[in-house]
């Protein structure tokens, strides 16, 4: 059954507004063109899928639904119905429809898992998931999400990070070319809490993804992303942090590269709470343009209402060195070569810095891929 993204939300208890042309905040999303569209709406899955990833544990969610699972006796599963709203993203809300059964992970020891979610086609679908780290519990997650070709995706998460524990998590956003996916990731930092998260985005028509951190005392959050956009591509990063007690740290990091036609917008928040003590936040945004048609909208923010605290932000645009260029090819080295290597080692940085969490083959195979 194919149904305009409009007739699907009126039929939501939980939608009740969308944006209007003139009022939409979507910044440079087009959001209407989709909403125009048709789109699946019933979906029929064979439960008995051949699926087996390679990862000790794992996870298979295929258009928010769990396919299968493989994890250890340390992680407690559930399906029950989302209790917490997400404001920045109102079509999170339909996740609770009977096409998604949102899931919820409690993992009381260290853990190492990977879940890959994949999408059908022509369709609009919602998956979810939550994730509670115990206390004193380290865990490395990776998100991969696949397919959804046409298809109009909300997607949300949200990580409990209690006292001492440590988040580390990689998400690569590997969708089909013609994909529009809106992502939402919460982050909720107990006291000493420690979270690494790093996002690719390189693949699909449109993505949007939100992240928001609360941060409690003594926690530390270091957030990283790097957006690969190119034809007519639209990829937006936003992210909004909260320091909420004394001496949390945040470090915000994005790289772009962006060639052809291509868009991206880069859109943070720090926000340093009255009250506080000794908070220390830094942001810091740089784009690649290859092509002069090629756009980035930079926005870093710091919001302070505190005097207490060590701040800092800013955001650098520039092409490839031309220099560095005529000096590789000096050496035999072919232009696109040359071009190659000047992106990858502008990409690297980042990648060696957030460490990848233990997924760097995949990541550098999957930029590989995408250039």
């Amino acid at each position: 059954m194919f149904l305009k993204l409009h007739n699907i939300l009126e039929e939501s208890p939980f939608f009740n507004h969308i944006p209007s042309k003139k009022d939409e905040t979507w910044r440079f999303s087009s959001l209407h063109n989709y909403l125009e569209k048709e789109y699946k709406k019933d979906f029929h899955h064979d439960k008995e899928s051949s699926f087996s990833p390679k990862d000790r544990y794992w996870l298979h969610i295929q258009d928010g639904q769990l396919h299968k699972e493989d994890l250890p006796s340390s992680v407690h599963l559930k399906q029950h119905p989302l209790n917490y709203e997400v404001s920045h993203n109102p079509f999170a809300c339909l996740s609770s429809n009977e096409a998604a059964s949102p899931l919820e992970l409690i993992v009381y020891e260290d853990l190492e898992i990977s879940v890959y979610f994949s999408y059908s086609d022509k369709s609009f679908i919602n998956s979810s998931l939550n994730i509670i780290l115990k206390e004193g519990v380290k865990a490395k997650v990776y998100l991969h999400y696949s397919g959804g070709d046409e298809s109009f995706i909300s997607h949300t998460s949200q990580f409990q990070v209690q006292k001492n524990a440590q988040l580390f998590i990689t998400q690569v956003q590997a969708l089909s070319s013609g994909s529009a996916l809106i992502s939402q990731n919460s982050f909720h930092l107990q006291e000493k809490a420690t979270l690494k998260s790093f996002c690719l985005l390189y693949s699909g028509e449109y993505l949007h993804n939100f992240v928001n951190a609360d941060l409690h005392f003594k926690s530390d959050a270091e957030v990283s992303s790097i957006l690969l956009s190119s034809q007519k591509q639209k990829q937006i990063f936003s992210c909004e942090i909260d320091h909420l007690a004394d001496q949390s740290k945040s470090e915000l990091i994005s790289k772009q590269v962006i060639k052809d036609s291509s868009t991206c917008v880069f859109d943070a928040n720090t926000r340093i709470q009255a009250g506080t003590h000794a908070c220390e936040a830094t942001q810091s945004s740089r784009a690649l343009l290859l092509n002069e048609s090629a756009q980035i909208h930079s926005k870093p923010h710091l919001e302070i209402y505190s005097d207490d605290l060590k701040a800092s932000h800013g955001t650098t645009v520039g092409e490839l060195d031309q220099e560095a260029l005529s000096y590789l090819q000096s050496r035999g080295i072919s232009a696109d070569k040359a071009k190659e290597m000047l992106i990858g080692a502008f990409i690297n940085e980042l990648i060696q810095k957030s460490e990848t969490l233990g997924f760097q083959e995949r990541i550098l195979e999957l930029m590989g891929e995408s250039q």
